[in-house]
């Protein structure tokens, strides 16, 4: 028993010398500007995004296979994730130089175009046999103006994650914003530009 005390204090020494793990913040890279010519459409309004259930908490969301999701306890988004996904999006459209102003949900004024949207999956994938380590991404999308819907759609994208950690998963979800900013630019180009030459049409007969 003469030991007892001993025992006690390595005990404790070696219970001193564990680093416990610390909560991390965490937010999206910024978009990247792209180079235009090309006319621009007038004033854009982006809504704020709608998030799904399985994505409502600030952690960081891990997906084994199509139906079990895990969240990662000390990643956290350093704000609400509809909020920095919403933001991106305000900020990359109006980095496209396709629009004359592009504005958020808050902001005053009128506007020609208005953009919501619902985030699907923001998630990373784990590495299985089949698949390597990824973020996901997938949302879900329809543009109006004055007359009435322009087009709906959803927009998906996979991107490999090279790098450990969450920074690694971090990075790669920033990339699939980037990639999803540019496809849904693309498509709302090609839309408003196929509706604005039905709409210089003279009617028929004339």
């Amino acid at each position: 028993m003469r030991y007892a005390p001993f025992v006690v204090i390595g005990s404790l020494a070696a219970c001193g010398s564990v680093e416990l793990p610390r909560e991390q913040f965490w937010r999206l890279d910024l978009p990247a500007t792209a180079a235009s010519d090309l006319p621009q459409r007038g004033v854009l309004r982006v809504g704020d995004l709608q998030l799904g259930n399985s994505l409502s908490g600030d952690c960081l969301v891990v997906a084994s296979g199509p139906s079990k999701l895990e969240t990662c306890d000390y990643d956290h988004w350093v704000a609400p994730l509809d909020r920095l996904v919403t933001d991106a999006f305000v900020l990359g459209l109006s980095r496209t130089r396709l629009w004359a102003l592009v504005k958020s949900s808050g902001d005053g004024g009128g506007e020609d175009y208005t953009l919501n949207g619902r985030i699907l999956d923001f998630s990373e994938q784990r590495a299985s046999a089949t698949s390597p380590r990824s973020a996901r991404a997938s949302f879900s999308f329809w543009i109006e103006n004055r007359s009435g819907l322009v087009f709906a759609d959803e927009f998906r994208t996979v991107v490999a994650i090279h790098e450990s950690g969450p920074e690694g998963a971090v990075r790669a979800l920033s990339q699939a914003v980037q990639q999803v900013v540019d496809e849904l630019s693309g498509r709302m180009r090609t839309e408003t530009t196929m509706q604005s030459s039905v709409n210089a049409e003279p009617p028929a007969g004339r």
